[in-house]
């Protein structure tokens, strides 16, 4: 938290769903506020992906792997979830979700 309050926020240009509300934030207060409650409480992992899922079906993992896709489609069978590791699957990733 001492970290943070030294850290300036800007309101988002895109959605920030925290864990542990399961909502979207749009003001940068309540977005600090969500991150130092992350750190000591659950992950609300399936809530935060029906979350996700309800606005959206193409969902892009970045990073190695493909941990949080697979999670995904076990919950929501219909979400496109493609996984990137580098620039050539992300532009092959921004191809499956047009």
């Amino acid at each position: 938290a001492e970290a943070l309050n030294n850290i300036e926020f800007n309101e988002p240009k895109i959605p920030v769903i925290n864990n542990v509300d399961v909502k979207v934030e749009t003001d940068a207060k309540s977005i600090k506020d969500a991150l130092v409650r992350q750190l000591y409480s659950p992950v609300r992992w399936v809530e935060t992906t029906q979350k996700i899922t309800e606005d959206t079906m193409n969902l892009v993992e970045m990073g190695p792997g493909k941990v949080l896709a697979g999670l995904i489609k076990r919950i929501n069978k219909e979400a496109v979830c493609v996984s990137c590791n580098d620039c050539a699957t992300l532009e092959q990733s921004l191809d499956l979700t047009k």
